[in-house]
Parts: C-alpha cells; structure tokens; sequence
C-alpha cells in the first residue's frame, strides 16, 4: 500500500476540497445527491493485506459494466485513487473515486456502490513519452447466408476481419455422423458467447463464401498493426471485461482499441476435455499449408503454437478475401 499517496487523498478530502461531480457537459456519470447518513471522507477505509484489490461495500456493489462508453476526464472524482492495492467505500456518502490502475469509477447511488469500466479520456491519459494515439474504430456487418447469423467485422491493417468468433453449426455438412465443432464444455450458451471450436478439418472450410481462414501473414500483420496504431496487441486486441487475471498475468488491461474483441473461450482437446475459458484464446490458421492456433492469454501476445493437434478444437476468425 502506498501510504504516502493514501495520507495525501485523505488529508486533501479532510480539508474541504470541493467533491466535484461532472458538469452539465460532461459524459460521465455524475454524484447522487448528499445524505444525512454521508459518511464523508472516513468511507474510505485502508486495509492492512496488499495481497489483492477489492472494493467492498455495505450493500452488493453494482458490476461495472464493460459496455461503458463514457471516458474519466479531470475533475470527475472528488479523489484519484492509485497504487492502493485493497480499500474500502461504505454507501451511502457523496464521493466519487477513480482507481486510474483498474481504470473504475466508483460511486454511490443510495447505499449501493457502482462500479463503472471506464478509460481515461485522451488528454487525461498519464503521461508517457510513448502515448499513442489510436484511430477510429471501422466496423461493419458480415451476413452469413448460411444461416442467416450476423457478426460485427473490423478494418485493422487495410485488412477485413470478423470482431466475433464463428457461430455456425456445419454437422449438417460434416462427414458421416461425426461431430467436427463443438460448444465449450458441451453448453449452447457458449456457443452464442465465444462461437464455437472448430477442429482442423472443419476449419479449413468452415468460413462464408468471400471469406477464408487467416494466414500466418495474416495474424503477424494483425500483430504488428496492434503494435504501431494502438500501442500494444495484449490488451487492444482483447474483448473488455471477459478476461482474468491469473498468476502468470502482468493483470494486462483489455482495452479493445482495435475493436478485434478477443474473447477467451479456450479450447476443447482430443479427449473431450475443455481448458481455458477466461485466460486464453486459440484461433485457427493457415502456414504453408499446414494449420495451427494462435494463441492469445496472460502469457502469449498472439503467438503461433508450436505443434500441430488437429483433434483440437479451437474458435475461428475469417479474414474477407
């Protein structure tokens, strides 16, 4: 905990600085009204284990929303909160805080605590030598005549990719009765969340009509476009709100800057069995005629697997041709 940074916050708020909720012209959300029962600055509580960050309240606290499109502009929140690493806000009071390392905005509404995603507007962004400024997002729709499923596609690089993971069900066209695609762990709902996982000889044919599985050249130009237009490819390249954080993790932030919205669906392996949902993305591609996953997690930014496992099955991204 950085007790220096903490005594400062406090001791601002103990000598009166103005709780400053956004202006009328503001985006972002702004404080209820004070209550009797405010507790002011004594709601914000230090506690002694670092080990972990969690905000607790007396009542549940709202989930913060990954759909969030508002951005933290200054003056936004009565204290910038960094480096605390565990703290605690008791509604009902009329304090707004920003956590700028989780990039939540914390507030109360009534005795419930609201936690909204939201990054910080450019010109709020911490200072670096190395800031980037990323481009506008160019989406679009893919229909597939298929079945009739839509899909948001994306420009990233010059090239056209779907911003979802595949959906369709080919065991009508498959060989013979055997199932070549499958729902993680069996479950149709995880179907219509991460798409479904294709195996080697699905892939390979599984894409729309105007439409084929990337090439290695494909993934690495998709790589090196995350790395020059949006300063990084762990965290634009990944869908906000669906990732955890897991022991080998730099706790990355899933920006989506890209709009390619990786979700980590994981895999489903030759036994049946299935891995990864939460921590890890594997998408199908195409190298000199053989085919591999590449793998998105706390641990890999986008990198070819090394082995071949056909029997595996992973999601699949098409590129339009």
């Amino acid at each position: 905990m950085n007790l220096k940074k903490l005594s400062t916050a406090t001791a601002a708020l103990a000598f009166g600085i103005a709780l400053v909720a956004c202006d009328d012209s503001s985006s972002g959300p702004s404080p209820e009204p004070a209550s009797s029962e405010s507790q002011g600055p004594s709601g914000v509580t230090p506690q002694s284990n670092d080990s972990e960050t969690s905000v607790s309240s007396s009542s549940a606290a709202t989930p913060a929303s990954s759909a969030a499109k508002e951005c933290f502009k200054d003056g936004m929140a009565s204290i910038t909160v960094r480096n605390m690493e565990r703290s605690e806000i008791s509604c009902p009071n009329t304090m707004t805080i920003y956590d700028y390392d989780l990039q939540i905005l914390y507030k109360c509404v009534g005795d419930a605590l609201i936690e909204i995603d939201m990054a910080p507007c450019g010109s709020d962004e911490p200072e670096s030598s190395a800031s980037v400024v990323a481009p506008a997002v160019d989406y679009g729709t893919l229909t597939d005549s298929r079945d009739g499923k839509s899909y948001k596609t994306v420009v990233i690089g010059g090239k056209t990719w779907m911003a979802e993971n595949l959906n369709y069900d080919n065991s009508a066209t498959a060989t013979g009765s055997i199932d070549s695609s499958f729902c993680y762990d069996g479950i149709p709902a995880n179907c219509t969340k991460y798409g479904r996982l294709y195996q080697e000889y699905a892939a390979t044919a599984v894409c729309p009509e105007g439409w084929r599985l990337p090439t290695a050249d494909d993934w690495r130009d998709l790589v090196n476009t995350a790395k020059s237009e949006f300063g990084d490819n762990n965290g634009s390249l990944r869908a906000v709100g669906e990732w955890e954080n897991t022991i080998f993790g730099d706790n990355v932030t899933a920006t989506n800057a890209s709009g390619f919205s990786a979700l980590p669906a994981g895999y489903r392996a030759k036994t049946g069995e299935c891995d990864g949902e939460g921590t890890k993305a594997y998408f199908w591609g195409e190298d000199n005629m053989n085919h591999y996953a590449w793998i998105l997690s706390n641990q890999y930014d986008m990198e070819k697997e090394s082995m071949q496992r056909g029997y595996y099955a992973y999601a699949v991204r098409c590129v339009k041709d």
